[in-house]
């Protein structure tokens, strides 16, 4: 295995995260003393991705555990797990012993004459040393019995000193346990008839009481990380996601201070939505109800749902769990771009001077608010938008192509949107010959491994705040997606097919019939040349 980068390891095409974990960060690593995550078989540039998530997640949980007390942490820990028994649990995971160990031993029995006489006389020791304790009074049990008990305390998960009645009691039971095994063990070798029960815990009516009984499964410890990175591994999610998801499983993971998934309930969830909620010493909160809703328990309820198909778990403990949003007041009456702030802005975008300012910037605040009022594509779309995406089809119309390969994208499938004439008129397709790569940004000044934000996003909120700066400044006005909501709005009152509309704004379709066909680029070119210019001159009011 060859490393390749700081934590990142690679064999033939398959990375690996590995990473040690300090010894007072390991119990909040489940114990264990490198941090291990296969990648699978990705290319090197999503393993660099994803190396980088894997970092600023260790880093979190690291930084977190090292002023924590861990003694008192391993006390809980021990405590949250375990039970204390019943007698009548105990007595059921005596019954079930004794069947299990009677089944091995039917398996591979003794063989020859010699090896069955030697096998009856230890049974024989064994049954006496066994008889001999249970009528003592202060006699301690057989090492074999305590071995036995021990491990059936581990195996069940039980909390029991090792001392005191309960101790006794389940000593006791596994002792008569093996008094039991004994006497069948013994009959069978020695071809005599069934054994009559040395107790009444072995009668045949305990044991169809056994079956009839509905057991809570023994949940095994599931790291909620491992169920993360599964889930990922299927679903293969965008890299912004899985940045979104790993900050709000982080979170989760920070205020029960496990990561053992099996171990969480309901009231856990609703315990970490109110600590979400709850505001800040200023008495602020610093999340809204929409971003726990949407942000937090949004992500975490399809992982736990994912490891309950997948049978990791038995119930997904988010499921019911609500956070209440209340509804919003709008005094704006329209969604969208008012005439008279369309005007401000594209007057403003027109009026950028891309000769003496060959910035990125500039080039983004020119073309990006003529692009959205005339696609009513979503920003992050036009924003992420390469040169190569530009093109004329075979009958002179332009267009481009929105597609997942130049970025995120919702829905995860191309399209191809014809270009406005007045787009071409202003000159869009000259401003960007010769042009290479990205338009509105630089990708050289990326950062490595710094997909969860996309510098496409960061143009998006740079565009908006000089929109902003524009006196654009009503609150409920989106300055990006007010162009999408402005295009549909006019898209519907100029009639335009609603098929083509959807197909142009990617909106998902009502019904599986619009899901059939594709719309071409002719047709959404001949719905959007009906689609009003946008004309305006500075000393005018008129479209």
């Amino acid at each position: 295995m060859q490393r390749v980068a700081k934590y990142l390891y690679v064999r033939g095409r398959s990375y690996t995260f590995r990473r040690s974990v300090p010894p007072y960060a390991r119990p909040a690593f489940n114990g264990v003393t490198e941090y291990v995550r296969s990648l699978g078989d990705i290319a090197e540039k999503r393993a660099l991705a994803l190396r980088a998530v894997h970092e600023e997640l260790t880093d979190q949980k690291i930084a977190a555990a090292k002023g924590r007390d861990r003694a008192k942490q391993r006390v809980d820990d021990v405590l949250r797990i375990k039970h204390v028994p019943d007698r009548e649990e105990i007595e059921r995971a005596v019954r079930s012993w004794l069947v299990e160990t009677e089944t091995r031993s039917s398996e591979q029995p003794p063989r020859g004459r010699q090896r069955t006489d030697d096998h009856v006389r230890d049974l024989g020791l064994i049954d006496a040393e066994v008889v001999r304790v249970m009528r003592s009074n202060t006699g301690e049990a057989p090492l074999m019995t305590r071995w036995i008990a021990e491990a059936m305390i581990q195996s069940h998960g039980w909390s029991m000193p090792p001392v005191g009645p309960l101790r006794s009691m389940l000593e006791d039971r596994v002792a008569r346990g093996q008094r039991e095994l004994v006497a069948r063990q013994r009959s069978e070798l020695t071809w005599d008839d069934q054994p009559q029960p040395t107790h009444r815990l072995f009668s045949p009516e305990e044991f169809a009481r056994d079956r009839e009984v509905v057991q809570a499964p023994i949940l095994r410890s599931v790291s909620l990380l491992d169920v993360l990175d599964q889930y990922f591994a299927e679903q293969q999610p965008s890299i912004a996601t899985i940045k979104k998801w790993t900050t709000a499983l982080s979170s989760l993971i920070d205020h029960l201070g496990h990561d053992d998934a099996a171990r969480v309930t309901s009231d856990d969830i609703v315990g970490w939505k109110n600590a979400l909620l709850a505001p800040n010493s200023e008495g602020e909160r610093t999340r809204g109800q929409m971003t726990v809703r949407h942000g937090y328990l949004g992500a975490v309820k399809p992982v736990f749902g994912w490891a309950v198909a997948n049978k990791l778990l038995p119930f997904n403990p988010v499921l019911g769990v609500k956070v209440s949003v209340p509804r919003r007041t709008r005094t704006r009456s329209e969604k969208g771009y008012t005439d008279a702030e369309a005007k401000t802005v594209l007057l403003a975008a027109r009026a950028v001077d891309c000769t003496s300012d060959r910035s990125f910037g500039a080039f983004a605040r020119r073309w990006l608010p003529w692009l959205c009022a005339y696609t009513g594509a979503r920003v992050g779309e036009m924003a992420q938008l390469r040169a190569g995406d530009v093109a004329q089809a075979h009958d002179g119309i332009w267009y481009v192509t929105i597609t997942p390969e130049a970025g995120t994208q919702k829905g995860g499938f191309a399209r191809k949107v014809s270009l406005h004439p007045h787009l071409i008129e202003q000159g869009f397709v000259e401003a960007i010959r010769g042009r290479k790569g990205p338009l509105f940004y630089d990708p050289s000044l990326k950062k490595l491994g710094s997909k969860g934000n996309p510098q496409h996003k960061k143009v998006a909120q740079r565009v908006a705040d000089w929109v902003r700066s524009l006196g654009i400044t009503d609150r409920e006005l989106q300055p990006n997606h007010g162009w999408r909501h402005r295009f549909i709005t006019i898209a519907r009152d100029i009639g335009m097919d609603p098929d083509v509309r959807r197909a142009i704004t990617a909106h998902a379709a009502k019904d599986q019939h619009q899901d059939y066909g594709d719309v071409l680029v002719r047709s959404s070119y001949r719905a959007l040349i009906r689609f009003p210019r946008y004309e305006w001159r500075p000393d005018s009011d008129n479209t």
